[in-house]
């Protein structure tokens, strides 16, 4: 059952400043009579953090998110009550800001009564801000609890992925090489002239960003640019560059020392950034990734993947993990890349999942989409922005919607057996002020 109720935490001043915490609070709880929902004893606390991988690079806890990444955060965060269960009331507690954006929620109301804190990644950004609001110290995680999922998060979790799946994979040889973790700048040098074609990737880095580009030689461009990130981050991934023909993940949930397999996710890249994920049952999305290798060479990926997880993060991080893989070709032959990352918090891509399990009839088919306003954005992976510069004022998202879609985000789907079945409807309300949007689209 999804609530329209405002809980609210207080009345905070707005003040005119970009130094803002983006996270996006809902709180819901059983669903009890309304003369009793007050006296609830138990609360969940679902925290909107999009900023999260940010946060985790940066690294402090009075880190300052992006204006678009808060803006973003702002507007998309009602759509977290659509992932809420169903015996659950969502009620949102957020407060409005307009155009400005405060520094800080006020202390929660009744916070003596949450009995747990989810949010879409733990950072310690996160934990502080929650702290300051008046969650106990219980229901965060520890100094040292963020620290080691903060060096499970570091991209050399890959190489340890890849030579886990390379030492116990039937056929290792079909494996792409693991990732090099590079340290000196002329370790870069010397690894373009190796591999030519080569992708360097940030130790930390949100949503399909943090990536670098050489071609057979150094530029000087790429050589100082590299350097920043040695300088800031101590180290520098590097790979060789593939022919990627299809982008897809596998959702897990690492709970109680276990790495349980959630389902696929299919998606579209546009410049590096999300672009959408397909809205299909598991079994549809299998059938299309079998198109370029067999089901038992996926399985078996699965599952050694799972086991990756349950040995190597799972005892020290409850919550969802998504891994990145893509197919590429190579001599004429599609192959599997069955590691690319793992993202420790959750993703579009499971959101989209489990929306269409939810909500979506099984024969339905459509996209699961990010959209933006009347703005000039550069956007990564899951939905987060770099940048937005608006064209149109006050406007926002009103005007590009009539153009792209030629129908309001409002307007509803069409229900068939009680399920969504064909239509376009944004998952987060839109106002004149709305730059962003989650759109579910459907097909008949």
């Amino acid at each position: 059952m999804l609530g329209n109720g405002v809980w609210r935490a207080g009345s905070p001043k707005i003040k005119k400043s970009v130094n803002f915490i983006c996270l996006c609070v809902f709180v819901f709880y059983v669903h009890l009579p309304p003369s009793s929902k007050l006296l609830t004893p138990e609360m969940n606390l679902l925290v909107f953090n999009p900023e999260h991988d940010y946060a985790l690079a940066d690294n402090q806890p009075q880190f300052v998110a992006l204006r678009s990444a808060a803006q973003f955060a702002y507007d998309c965060a009602p759509f977290m009550r659509y992932l809420a269960e169903d015996e659950t009331v969502v009620l949102d507690a957020y407060h409005p800001f307009g155009k400005e954006f405060q520094k800080n929620f006020a202390p929660l109301e009744n916070a003596d009564r949450i009995t747990k804190v989810t949010p879409w990644g733990w950072d310690a950004a996160a934990a502080y801000q929650l702290r300051r609001i008046g969650v106990p110290d219980t229901l965060l995680p520890t100094d040292a609890q963020l620290a080691k999922l903060r060096e499970l998060a570091h991209r050399r979790t890959t190489i340890a992925a890849m030579n886990y799946l390379r030492d116990n994979y039937p056929h290792p040889e079909k494996l792409p090489e693991p990732p090099e973790y590079l340290t000196e700048l002329q370790e870069v040098e010397d690894f373009v002239l190796r591999k030519k074609d080569v992708i360097f990737k940030s130790p930390y880095s949100g949503n399909g960003r943090g990536h670098l580009y050489a071609h057979g030689e150094c530029s000087p461009t790429l050589l100082r640019q590299c350097g920043g990130v040695l300088k800031r981050q101590g180290g520098i991934l590097a790979e060789k560059q593939y022919t990627v023909v299809q982008n897809f993940a596998m959702e897990f949930e690492c709970r109680k020392g276990e790495g349980i397999f959630r389902g696929y996710s299919l998606f579209k890249t546009e410049h590096d950034g999300y672009g959408g994920n397909l809205l299909m049952p598991d079994s549809a999305i299998l059938l299309a990734l079998s198109h370029y290798v067999d089901t038992e060479e996926l399985a078996a990926v699965k599952s050694l993947v799972s086991d990756f997880l349950q040995k190597e993060i799972a005892p020290h991080y409850d919550g969802d993990a998504g891994v990145d893989m893509f197919f590429y070709q190579e001599d004429g032959a599609y192959m599997v890349h069955p590691f690319v990352e793992v993202n420790l918090r959750k993703t579009m891509g499971l959101a989209a999942h489990d929306i269409y399990a939810r909500y979506c009839h099984p024969e339905s088919r459509g996209m699961f989409r990010i959209v933006r306003g009347s703005a000039e954005t550069h956007h990564g992976n899951d939905g987060m922005h770099d940048s937005v510069e608006t064209r149109h004022g006050n406007d926002g998202m009103h005007d590009s919607v009539e153009t792209r879609h030629g129908t309001s985000l409002q307007s509803g789907m069409q229900l068939r057996d009680g399920l969504w079945w064909s239509g376009t409807m944004a998952l987060n309300p839109i106002t004149e002020s709305t730059q962003y949007a989650v759109v579910v689209e459907l097909n008949d």
